[in-house]
């Protein structure tokens, strides 16, 4: 499958626009619009701020290792 990568911004009023795409008039296409990937830097501090912040969860103190090993094993059993 033919596919063409591009990056723009959205602009105020929720429009995004593309130009020069690399198919003929009339091609239907599929669009597809998910936010820019991050570094993996940054991805790495954002991963740490939201595991900071589910530890501050009182609740959190009640879940065991066991649990979670639990819990880990049955997702990848596909439950």
């Amino acid at each position: 499958m033919k596919t063409f990568e591009i990056t723009t911004t959205v602009e105020p009023a929720g429009e995004i626009r593309l130009a020069g795409v690399p198919f003929s008039a009339g091609t239907e296409v599929d669009v597809i619009v998910i936010p820019k990937r991050k570094s993996v830097e940054e991805f790495r501090r954002t991963w740490e701020q939201v595991c900071q912040q589910l530890r501050t969860l009182p609740q959190i103190a009640n879940v065991s290792d066991a649990e979670i090993q639990t819990e880990v094993a049955a997702h990848r059993a596909g439950r």
